[in-house]
């Protein structure tokens, strides 16, 4: 059985494995008090927060900063991981999450300029120590990768000044003096970081099977998530079996009610989505806010399911460009469903009436049935799939082309 077969088995028996499971985990409520001071950033006003892996534009709050200050309250019903970004630097496109666990109690935290992000402080609970203790090797590992580039940077500036007799200040400038002397400064560092990324990887590994609590599920999750979302994504092959085994051999069986089990299931499911394998169905409301099964709108059809949101500009250019594919083939039998990703049905419905489409809209409202997810695209705009008749994806972002060729021979 080829591994994407055995993700799919997986699937359909891992409820049963749950019911065997022993363990019963407490959903008793949590409540924890964020207490923060930021340092040397008086251009921040506002954090985000928000669980581990979930989009910011989707599921967030906002905590104000005050004189240098936070606290915030936060009532939840399990222990797992949660994000602080800057909202000034989320506006910038370019963010550092700082992360801790929901633990019971008062959780401080000292935040500092991105610049000196080794220097932030998370203090409070057992689970948020170890966690920090497991993430200042991540942090020294990528500095050691920073460390390495620069050190091969100098070594081979210093060599290309030699020839050259010149000495460009401008970090640019620098590299465009290495590139005239044939030096591959990005290929070095994709190699200097894969070296140390595949001795990452097997420390991470042995680092979850030795903590099987929330903190190592945690970093199963976001490792497992991190693979899955490149292979659909980048179309990559990376193998996440290890990480299969760790969910069934450990995690599930110790959290089946944990949402991380969901989630981890979710995952799965999205690892396996590629031509030739059935579509994952799902519900979401129409404009009306009426539940809409996706089966129902395409069983029988040639479809094409259109993953996009508002505030996804590449989404609405795919979603424009294929109106004249839908509009030759529509009287023949071909369907077309969106579903935006969305914090309202308002937002859609502006979209929509601006790009004209003329296919139904569905909408999936907070992520609340983890669509992107299930087509492993958790943190992505979204995606376009081709769909044939018998409900197995024939293509995973096809061309305009490739819609029109086989329309042509299929209807």
């Amino acid at each position: 059985m080829n591994f994407r077969n055995r993700i799919s088995a997986f699937c359909l028996v891992v409820s049963s494995i749950l019911v065997m499971s022993s363990y019963a985990q407490s959903t008793s409520s949590i409540s924890v008090t964020l207490k923060g001071v930021v340092k040397d950033r008086p251009q921040s006003s506002l954090l985000i927060l928000v669980k581990q892996g979930e989009d910011l534009r989707i599921n967030a709050v906002h905590i104000p900063i005050n004189d240098g200050k936070f606290e915030y309250i936060l009532n939840c019903e399990h222990e797992e991981q949660y994000d602080l970004v800057f909202q000034d630097e989320f506006e910038k496109g370019m963010w550092r999450h700082v992360s801790f666990f929901s633990e019971q109690g008062v959780i401080n935290f000292t935040l500092h300029p991105t610049d000196q992000f080794d220097k932030n402080i998370v203090e409070g609970g057992k689970l948020n120590r170890e966690f920090w203790d497991y993430y200042s090797k991540i942090l020294n590992a990528g500095n050691a990768v920073l460390n390495a580039y620069n050190a091969y940077l100098v070594e081979n500036y210093n060599e290309a000044l030699k020839k050259h007799g010149a000495l460009e200040k401008d970090f640019n400038e620098k590299l465009k003096l290495l590139n005239q002397d044939g030096i591959d400064v990005s290929q070095a560092l994709r190699a200097i970081s894969e070296s140390t990324s595949q001795e990452m990887s097997r420390w991470q590994l042995q680092f979850i099977k030795e903590s099987p609590n929330i903190v190592g599920y945690s970093v199963l999750l976001s490792n497992t998530s991190n693979l899955v979302q490149r292979n659909q994504v980048f179309q990559e092959t990376n193998d996440i079996s290890s990480y299969v085994d760790l969910y069934q051999t450990i995690f599930a069986p110790n959290f089946p009610n944990h949402p991380y089990t969901e989630r981890m299931q979710n995952l799965f499911a999205g690892s396996s989505i590629q031509a030739g394998v059935p579509f994952v169905d799902f519900t979401a409301v129409d404009l009306n806010g009426e539940p809409i099964r996706l089966s129902e709108r395409i069983s029988g059809k040639p479809a094409l399911l259109h993953l996009w949101a508002s505030w996804c500009g590449p989404c609405r250019r795919h979603g424009i460009a294929l109106i004249p594919v839908y509009e030759e083939f529509r009287e023949k039998g071909f369907v077309v469903v969106g579903v935006a990703r969305e914090k309202s049905i308002s937002t859609a419905e502006a979209a929509i009436e601006l790009d004209k489409y003329p296919w139904e809209n569905l909408v999936e409202l907070n992520d609340v049935e983890q669509i992107w997810v299930k087509y492993g695209i958790g943190n992505a705009g979204g995606g376009v799939y081709l769909i044939d008749k018998e409900g197995n994806i024939v293509s995973v972002a096809p061309s305009v082309e490739e819609i029109r060729d086989f329309l042509i021979n299929n209807l």
